[in-house]
């Protein structure tokens, strides 16, 4: 399971994404505006948007499943 995490440094938010879509390592970058609210700014990769943060952000490690299917 993808806990929901959020990393607050100055006026940026890394939000972790709890869905898989994409990968399990994705994350929501928000910025502060004037009037104090976060708005979402950018959906990206955590080696992406650790560039923007001084805290490590976590890391899932990726467990390949195959999934087979058949015809009906």
């Amino acid at each position: 399971m993808i806990e929901y995490q959020e990393i607050i440094e100055g006026n940026l938010k890394a939000v972790k994404d709890t869905s898989d879509f994409g990968s399990p390592n994705k994350w929501n970058l928000h910025v502060k505006t004037v009037n104090g609210w976060y708005d979402s700014v950018q959906w990206m990769s955590v080696w992406r948007i650790q560039e923007f943060f001084k805290t490590k952000l976590p890391v899932y490690k990726e467990v390949e499943k195959q999934v087979d299917y058949e015809l009906e």
